[in-house]
């Protein structure tokens, strides 16, 4: 005699039941779709302000500070930026300011040689050949193939030309 199959135990009831899972497994999916795409458009939205701004740096440093800024305020984990507010803060003799914002940049990539060159850049800019001198030093002991550094670290006055 066949086997009674009760509603409990039904194909459809086991298929209703297998139902919530899928749809719970969809929703994480898509879910996580949507927040990749808005980090996405987050970060694309932050690069088109940072190039904007870095176009803007030699002909309008106070237009590209403000475009630098908005590209910060969405991805503040962009070195790069912090690299054009810098050069933009740098137009308006801020050097304290553009020496905050590269401070911000080693906070992130502590071991990056470009950061610490502009650091001693700034150094020049500003007379202080002794801090350029340490800056540049830096730079060379994290870029020992580059020997502009090492060049610079012996005699920061020769960035003045």
């Amino acid at each position: 005699a066949p086997a009674e199959t009760t509603v409990a135990d039904s194909p459809a009831r086991r298929a209703l039941m297998g139902r919530p899972a899928l749809a719970l497994g969809a929703s994480a999916v898509i879910v996580t779709l949507i927040v990749a795409g808005a980090s996405l458009s987050r970060q694309g939205l932050a690069d088109v302000y940072r190039s904007r701004a870095e176009r803007e740096l030699g002909s309008q440093p106070a237009v590209a500070l403000t475009d630098v800024n908005r590209s910060l305020d969405i991805d503040s984990d962009s070195v790069q930026s912090y690299y054009v507010k810098a050069a933009a803060l740098a137009h308006f003799d801020e050097a304290s300011a553009a020496e905050a914002a590269l401070g911000k940049a080693l906070g992130l990539e502590p071991e990056s040689f470009v950061t610490w060159a502009l650091l001693g850049d700034i150094a020049v800019r500003e007379r202080k050949l002794k801090q350029a001198a340490r800056d540049y030093l830096r730079a060379h002991a994290l870029n020992p193939r580059d020997s502009s550094l090492r060049e610079l670290a012996l005699n920061a006055r020769a960035a003045l030309r």
